[in-house]
């Protein structure tokens, strides 16, 4: 997706607020760091726990023809992550999301992005996903109990991520529990 228009937060290695920086700038090797936000959908159904992947577009310049988070991106200039969040997932995935139902995992430091992570339960929601951006052309459902086989598929970054893979192990345990206590 090209990002005219754009104009993203970035900040020192103190988590500090800078200026705004667009898109093309990033090829220039001044830029300190940068914010960004994930979602990962999840759902418990029948007896287990499910995480919603996006296939991104084949015609994109960055990771295309590959799995990725459910949506995510980069905050803009004076933007909140959470705000960030459930913007992106509305771009990506066309749905809405309460920003008050986000459950953080973590914030670390990826590739020059401060990325915080954030969970959302979908159990009980009809899967209306719209793709309006050309960025996805498709979603699915994974059980966590086969995310060995299916981490091959993912961009490179994430099947290189292990906070984000032990992220996604911790909370499926955490989510399991959740729906077989109730």
């Amino acid at each position: 997706m090209e990002h005219s228009g754009e104009v993203w937060q970035e900040l020192d290695y103190n988590g500090e607020r800078l200026r705004g920086i667009v898109p093309a700038e990033l090829e220039v090797d001044k830029v300190r760091l940068f914010y960004g936000a994930a979602v990962m959908l999840y759902r418990f159904k029948d007896g287990e726990v499910e995480y919603l992947f996006q296939h991104r577009s084949k015609h994109l310049r960055e990771n295309a023809d590959t799995w990725d988070v459910s949506a995510g991106g980069h905050v803009n200039l004076n933007e909140s992550q959470i705000d960030s969040a459930v913007r992106e997932t509305r771009e990506e995935i066309g749905v809405d999301l309460d920003k008050n139902k986000l459950e953080i995992a973590g914030s670390y430091i990826r590739w020059k992005i401060f990325v915080t992570l954030y969970f959302y339960d979908w159990t009980s929601r009809p899967d209306d996903f719209k793709f309006n951006d050309d960025e996805v052309e498709e979603v699915k459902w994974i059980k966590a109990s086969k995310l060995d086989s299916f981490w091959p598929n993912l961009k490179w970054t994430l099947q290189d991520d292990k906070l984000f893979r032990i992220n996604l192990e911790d909370f499926a345990e955490r989510i399991a529990k959740k729906y077989e206590n109730n």
